[in-house]
């Protein structure tokens, strides 16, 4: 793997380390939570961006509009914005769309390969760690010292920073036999798996090779349930729109049973599931973290509450507490900042899925799919106001023709 890194043209190696800076900053450890490390990564993004006189695509001006706008609007009639909070959303956002715009088609080829590398990294780490008692204490006392995190934006221990060596997390779920690879806890790192998954069987066309394999049995180690739902789903969403009619049947029929036998036995799929329903008025869980999300959607749907001090239904608060913890990225999507803004990364997506499926000769029906299996994900973690998942947006640019304009 060092082999063919070191073979690569120097346009590629810079290319993968600015998606890996962007997947960085959006889930791991070592460079999450930190506006300075955003800051970092886009200059040098926007470095290269001038330098190869890659033209700015003025179509990205629309969607960045949308929750720019809505930023400024809340700073109108919700709460006094900081001038440091809004240049934060404008950073994101035009990092997310700067690395998209200078890796172009190419972008989905780099995640592939930079989330197969960590995985295979992952399990380097993860055996010896999760299956050797005293491991994970060396690591965590000795070795993850050298490897400070970013530091975080709340005081608050329901949020603590995990101890990392860069490109693995020495989470404590480590120790429930759960696989965290890089990223903040397991369930984060299935769904950067699934999404790997989604964009290689698009650019193969296949379900089974050596990345989808490792790809399967790293979301399987990391025992989440929201990846575990979501590879199914996208399984049998892969066998529904191609092959014959007979084999579409036969695979069903067998895969069914299978997924249903999976759920009522597995605890962290269908007890799990139960238990987050019963917890419907915890904000820790994510149908508890939905209705309180909604909730504070009803009293502000046109613009939302935003990020700052009255993002929770207008209520101010000095100490951040559980209270006001969200798991369910979609609701708090909307209620962060509205109908409008919430509307347009969904349509966004949608544009991204059908735009890679049609470049890559898939039904649009595999595209809808892939659409609504990243929703679902979303409504397991709160993942939409991270770049990487900006980015997503600004995919289907590179896709179709367009309006630009030379920076220089």
């Amino acid at each position: 793997m060092l082999k063919k890194i070191r073979a690569l043209p120097t346009e590629d190696k810079v290319n993968y380390f600015l998606c890996f800076g962007l997947i960085g900053v959006s889930g791991m450890p070592y460079f999450f939570g930190s506006i300075y490390n955003v800051l970092m990564f886009f200059m040098v993004s926007l470095f290269i961006f001038l330098k190869r006189s890659i033209r700015f695509d003025t179509r990205s001006l629309n969607i960045m509009g949308v929750f720019f706008l809505v930023e400024l609007l809340q700073a109108v009639f919700v709460y006094s914005i900081a001038p440091v909070t809004y240049m934060g959303t404008v950073l994101r956002f035009m990092f997310a769309y700067v690395v998209v715009a200078i890796c172009n088609k190419k972008f989905i080829i780099y995640y592939v390969n930079i989330l197969y590398f960590l995985a295979v990294v992952s399990f380097v780490f993860y055996i010896p760690t999760a299956f050797i008692p005293g491991v994970y204490d060396f690591f965590v006392s000795t070795i993850a010292p050298l490897f400070p995190a970013a530091e975080s934006s709340t005081d608050n221990p329901f949020y603590a920073i995990q101890s990392t060596i860069v490109i693995f997390t020495l989470h404590p779920t480590i120790l429930m036999f759960r696989n965290p690879g890089a990223f903040w806890e397991p369930g984060a790192y299935a769904i950067f798996l699934n999404l790997a998954l989604i964009f290689n069987i698009i650019i193969t066309g296949k379900l089974v090779n050596k990345k989808n394999v490792l790809f399967t049995i790293a979301i399987i180690s990391t025992l989440s349930t929201t990846g575990f739902v979501a590879m199914f789903i996208l399984i049998a969403s892969f066998f529904l729109v191609t092959g014959e009619l007979s084999k579409k049947a036969f695979i069903l029929i067998m895969f069914a049973p299978l997924a249903i036998y999976l759920f009522f036995t597995l605890d962290f799929l269908g007890s799990k599931i139960s238990q987050n329903m019963e917890l419907k008025d915890d904000t820790t869980s994510r149908f508890g973290s939905a209705a309180a999300d909604l909730e504070d959607f009803s009293t502000s749907p046109l613009i939302g509450w935003g990020k700052g001090e009255k993002r929770f239904g207008g209520k101010e608060f000095t100490f951040f507490t559980v209270d006001q913890h969200r798991n369910n990225g979609l609701t708090n999507l909307l209620a962060t900042y509205g109908i409008f803004a919430f509307l347009t990364l969904l349509y966004n997506y949608l544009k991204t899925f059908n735009a890679l499926c049609s470049e890559y000769s898939f039904t649009g029906t595999f595209a809808f799919l892939c659409f609504l299996i990243m929703m679902m994900m979303g409504f397991g973690e709160s993942i939409f106001q991270y770049p990487f998942f900006f980015s997503i947006m600004f995919l289907h640019l590179a896709y179709t023709k367009h309006n630009s304009i030379t920076v220089r």
